[in-house]
Order: structure tokens, then C-alpha cells, then sequence
């Protein structure tokens, strides 16, 4: 006896591996715009800061010259206006050269003068922008290449089934 053989309509469903691939996957690719919208953000609150907030002079007591960019900083003291002295850091562009002891301006917000920022200096915000840019066109690029290749793949394999007569899968 045979049996009679029906075609089935069979959906394959994910595994839980790829479900975690695909879940890793998406997050790897939102980590880029998300640091760059994190980046702007902290940008725009600095760019209020400069514009709203209490400005005073503050002295640069260290500096750390290093290659690294991302360490590369400056430590400024400066008093609030309540008359205690506060600290805030700032990154240092490689073309930018400061001494210590020179003086800077600090903005700062006077109810919470350690939330300071000092012109002329950039923000963190630069750093984070930057990174998540560099990160983005990466994973561009990356899929740019799968893309082609996979196009590529698709028509050898087509060409060849040409060739051979068989059908295209």
C-alpha cells in the first residue's frame, strides 16, 4: 500500500539561537544612533548649561597630556558664588594646548554647582557622538559588504543552474 504524498505548507520557526542572534544582532546595530542621539543630548544640555548658567573663573590645576584622546583632560577649581570651591573635569583637544595655572571660564548651575562646564573645552558629549558615528558607518559598511556578496552568491548560483539545466532554488 502507498501512501498518497499531500504538500504541507511548513513554517519554520526560529530557534531559540537564532532568536538570540537576531536580538544581539539588532541591538549591535541600534548601539550607533543611540549614542549619537545620547552624545547630542548631553551636547544640548551642555549648550543650555553655557547659555543660562552662573559664569566665574576657574584656575586649571592639572593637566594630563597624554596620546590617548579619550584621558586627555584638564582639572579645574573654581568657587561658586555661595563661596565653596568646587572641581569639574574637561576633555582637551590634541590642537589645544593649556597650562596649568592659567585661568578658564566655568559655567556652572547654581543649584548644583558640580554640574559645571568649562568653555572653550569640549564636552563629553563630543566623545559619545563620535563613537557612536565611527560605530555606525562600521556596521554600514559591514552590511554594504554582506549585501554584495550574498547578491554575488545568489547570481554565480544562478548562472551555474543556467548552465546545468537545472531549476533555480
Amino acid at each position: 500500500m502507498t501512501g498518497r504524498r499531500t504538500a504541507e505548507n511548513r513554517k519554520s520557526k526560529l530557534s531559540l539561537g537564532q532568536v538570540l542572534n537576531l536580538v544581539v544582532t539588532v541591538l549591535v546595530l541600534c548601539l550607533g544612533p543611540a549614542m549619537i542621539v545620547f552624545g547630542q543630548h548631553i551636547i544640548n544640555i551642555d549648550e543650555e548649561l553655557a547659555r543660562t548658567g552662573t559664569h566665574t573663573t576657574g584656575t586649571i590645576v592639572e593637566f594630563d597630556d597624554v596620546t590617548k584622546a579619550s584621558e586627555r583632560d584638564i582639572e579645574v577649581e573654581f568657587m561658586s558664588l555661595d563661596g565653596t570651591d568646587h572641581v569639574t573635569w574637561a576633555a582637551v583637544d590634541h590642537d589645544q594646548h593649556p597650562e596649568v595655572g592659567s585661568y578658564v571660564t566655568v559655567v556652572y548651575r547654581e543649584a548644583d554647582p558640580s554640574h559645571a562646564i568649562v568653555l572653550g573645552y569640549e564636552s563629553d558629549g563630543v566623545w559619545f557622538r563620535g563613537a557612536g558615528t565611527l560605530i555606525t558607518a562600521l556596521f554600514v559598511m559591514i552590511g554594504v559588504i554582506v549585501a554584495i556578496s550574498v547578491a554575488v552568491g545568489r547570481s554565480k548560483r544562478r548562472k551555474k543552474a543556467a548552465v546545468d539545466g537545472m531549476p533555480v532554488v
